[in-house]
């Protein structure tokens, strides 16, 4: 599960978020109450861009 931030949270605790998201955390920092970015772990980065690149090299297939 994903801890919701505000921004005005996340710019004062910029550096505990992110050293809570590479350990494995997934935090959205909100702006009006609605998800406007998220940080993520590098590894779950580097399985999006895998799975972008498959579909990638699957529509070149075809």
């Amino acid at each position: 599960m994903s801890e919701r931030v505000a921004t005005a949270g996340a710019r004062k605790h910029f550096a505990s978020l992110v050293k809570r998201s590479a350990r494995g955390e997934r935090i959205k920092i909100t702006r009006y109450n609605k998800t406007a970015v998220v940080l993520i772990p590098k590894q779950d980065l580097d399985a999006l861009e895998n799975c972008e690149k498959e579909a990638a090299d699957r529509k070149s297939r075809t």
